[in-house]
């Protein structure tokens, strides 16, 4: 008996849905594109349940007779291609008509009312409704000029791909990004975006990108905005960058277009960090909005099936014109010299360390590399030839000579990522920022099982947060109220922060404060449990330490091994790192071939 057999229709459209439908915020991007394409002015986007319940997008664009409104519902039906070659020449931004036909595939229902806008008065509107995958209704209506679509239920008739959703609040962050993304390059439309009663985002008809872009971004980076753009053969790009003092903890604040097309573009995106490479600190992402205009024979929008990513044909010749448009940007506006140095009071070479520092190392009697100890000898030449300043302040020989648990004796600091101790079982080198991470974690687990990891601000500090953010604080309120932070709305899109959590470091900035709350918004779904704790207790403690890059004082080094000693958990950070490795006598006499 055969065990291959053919799918049936409806299981055949279910997948293909599922590659274009991902979650609500799809839907919401297809359907507005669709609006986009038919010339619309305005678009409205209601949700409920962040989409899951409901997504209706309406807008005044041209519009379908009944013929239209019957077959824009099945698959691979479309009026913007009409073969083949078309493919090369792609100027809207839906091609394949799959969109309603996967939405209807994966929906309870889905209704469509559309009225032709050049039709005059006499003309009357459409209404179809899908129910299953299948039409149920077809009729003339009354209607305004333009289409509404509703979804209904989306996921109800695939419970495996609903379960995997998250909160409502979460999806419908995702959504505001959509609606937001295409309102900044699409400005010549009007956006509004509601969730049940309460407006979400909505922008007003202009000129530039202006006006969107101070809704996302907040009016302080918008003062740090500088225009870019460049054209070479068929490659046009324009944007803006921030100057280097606005950056972001996470690269989510690159934002690309395509030919009009929100895109994910990893060219792009490693085009516009490398303009920044030596201007912002490691760890750091820049702030910046990249459209480009391309001729679409030279540019591939059918690589993905959610029209997500492109290919260029000549990508190295467009990643290398947006990197040269935003540096250039940036050295015009007094941003793009060389990067500040810090000073210091000696620079150690190889083998010595200076001329200070010469004078303290030559106070003892040379190093042999002879003797009974070859490798102890060896560790005695390193703690003469690492240097003996750190962070500015000269070497307390009476801290030095303090004793250490387990027997360390502290030799310094090596490329400003270890610190370097003599132990009885050799060369000890510590990571300071896991080392940092470890100790801070453990001190705010205990705060936090105390009760008393919240401390209060002197002085209150306002944050101005992306109408994304904004839907991101209602999810995480109680969690932040639990994990120390008191958030509480000042006006519009402005909130005050009246207390923070005790992570060791100071947050009494806004860039402090919103930095943290971004990196706890990216951890994605909100938890409940002990393991939902335990993961913003990591990020906490991350934040809180100090950094791999970052110079110690003398004192700073001696206390952090002092308190890594008194750890629970030593030897690894909270992530699993290691915190610190031993290089044992015999393994150093093997590296330097003594065995």
């Amino acid at each position: 008996m055969a065990r291959i057999k053919l799918l049936d229709q409806d299981a055949i459209n279910k997948i293909a849905a599922g590659e274009v439908i991902e979650r609500p915020a799809s839907v919401v991007k297809e359907l507005v594109e669709n609006s986009i394409d038919a010339g619309a002015t305005r678009i409205l986007v209601e949700v409920e349940e962040g989409g899951k319940g409901l997504i209706r997008v309406t807008d005044d664009g041209c519009g379908m007779d009944r013929e239209d409104a019957a077959l824009a519902i099945e698959r691979h039906a479309t009026s913007k291609i009409s073969g083949p070659g078309d493919l090369e020449r792609i100027a809207s931004l839906g091609f394949r008509g799959e969109a309603l036909s996967s939405i209807a595939s994966v929906a309870e229902a889905l209704e469509l009312v559309t009225k032709v806008r050049s039709g005059g008065i006499d003309a009357v509107g459409t209404r179809l409704r899908v129910e299953g995958g299948r039409v149920v209704d077809l009729r003339e209506v009354g209607a305004p000029a333009g289409t509404s679509i509703e979804v209904r239920g989306l996921f109800k008739n695939v419970p495996a791909r609903r379960k995997y959703l998250k909160s409502g609040r979460a999806e419908l962050a995702r959504i505001v990004e959509v609606v937001t993304s295409y309102a900044v390059i699409h400005h010549r439309i009007s956006f509004e975006l509601f969730s049940g009663e309460k407006r979400i985002f909505k922008s007003v008809r202009s000129e530039s990108w202006n006006e969107p872009l101070l809704r996302i971004l907040g009016r302080e980076v918008a003062r740090n905005l500088v225009p870019f753009e460049a054209e070479a053969r068929s490659v046009s790009i324009s944007g803006v960058a921030a100057r280097e003092t606005a950056t972001r903890s996470s690269p989510d604040w690159i934002i690309t277009y395509v030919n009009g097309r929100l895109v994910r573009s990893r060219a792009l995106s490693r085009a516009v960090a490398e303009a920044y490479r030596t201007l912002i600190p490691t760890g750091r992402h820049p702030i910046a909005v990249v459209s480009l205009r391309i001729d679409p024979s030279q540019v591939d929008v059918n690589v993905h099936p959610a029209k997500t990513e492109v290919r260029f044909l000549r990508e190295e010749e467009v990643a290398a014109l947006v990197t040269d448009a935003i540096r250039a940007a940036l050295m015009k506006a007094g941003e793009g010299g060389p990067p500040p140095q810090r000073a210091r009071p000696t620079e150690p070479t190889v083998f010595g360390t200076g001329k200070a520092d010469d004078a303290v190392a030559s106070s003892g009697a040379a190093g042999t590399v002879g003797g009974s100890d070859p490798a102890r000898g060896l560790l005695s030449d390193l703690q003469r030839t690492l240097p003996l300043y750190s962070g500015g302040g000269r070497l307390d020989l009476e801290l030095a000579a303090e004793p250490l648990p387990g027997g360390l004796r502290l030799l310094g600091q090596a490329l400003q990522l270890y610190i370097v101790a003599e132990g009885p079982e050799g060369l000890v080198l510590v990571d300071q920022h896991a080392a940092a991470e470890r100790i801070r974690y453990e001190i705010l687990s205990k705060k936090y099982a105390s009760g008393t990891i919240s401390q209060e601000l002197i002085e209150p500090v306002t944050l101005e947060l992306s109408p994304k953010e904004a839907v991101l604080l209602e999810e995480w309120g109680p969690t932040l109220a639990e994990m120390g932070f008191d958030v509480q709305p000042f006006g519009k899109n402005a909130y005050t922060v009246r207390s923070v959590p005790a992570i060791g470091r100071r947050l009494d900035s806004p860039e402090a404060v919103h930095d943290v709350l971004r990196d706890l918004f990216a951890l994605g779904r909100v938890g409940t449990g002990s393991t939902a704790k335990e993961e913003i207790l990591k990020l906490l403690a991350c934040r809180g330490s100090i950094k791999a890059g970052a110079e110690m004082g003398w004192k700073e080094m001696h206390d952090l091994l002092r308190d890594l000693s008194t750890c629970e958990s030593p030897r690894t950070c909270p992530h699993g790192r290691p915190t610190a490795v031993t290089l044992s006598p015999v393994e150093l006499e093997k590296i330097f071939g003594r065995r």
